[in-house]
């Protein structure tokens, strides 16, 4: 009884849905204003200015990040590789952070938005489509499709 059980609980968790980022194979990029004195970031660190735990560059400067919408697949990938949850299970979070003060990260509709954005807002930070990336802005670190990060810049490989 208990080995059938136990194939039962096997059985049913390789029918299980995939969430749809997984089977995406786009690289993220984490983006930054050209002209900004950041050059490097951390997973640590990005993880806390997401959760809206550091709040200022080393250079003082206040830190203004982007999310996109709550179901684009790239701010899923985002969540789950780097804040460890997905946007649907933040809402809480944010709910109780609300009255302190504190708001979750502005969001944004496009790739574009975001590029535009970071841009011309001083002390910003966004992750896009690393094959958007362009010269106006510049990449920190990339989020490949497995979670895992990278600080290599050949690593987006677009058509």
């Amino acid at each position: 009884m208990r080995l059938l059980i136990a194939i039962l609980l096997v059985a049913s968790s390789l029918c299980l849905p995939t969430p749809s980022y997984a089977a995406d194979k786009t690289v993220i990029a984490v983006i930054v204003a050209n002209d900004s004195p950041i050059k490097s970031i951390a997973v640590g660190e990005l993880k806390l200015i997401y959760w809206r735990k550091k709040t200022y560059w080393s250079h003082g400067q206040r830190i203004h990040p982007i999310n996109l919408p709550p179901d684009n697949p790239l701010r899923l990938h985002f969540s789950n590789s780097i804040l460890g949850s997905l946007p649907t299970t933040q809402s809480d979070y944010w709910n109780g952070l609300y009255f302190h003060g504190v708001s979750p990260p502005h969001v944004l509709y496009s790739d574009e938005a975001a590029i535009r954005y970071v841009q011309e807002t001083a002390g910003s930070i966004a992750y896009i489509d690393a094959c958007k990336l362009d010269n106006r802005v510049k990449p920190l670190l990339w989020i490949l499709p497995n979670g895992e990060t990278s600080t290599d810049p050949t690593v987006p490989k677009c058509n």
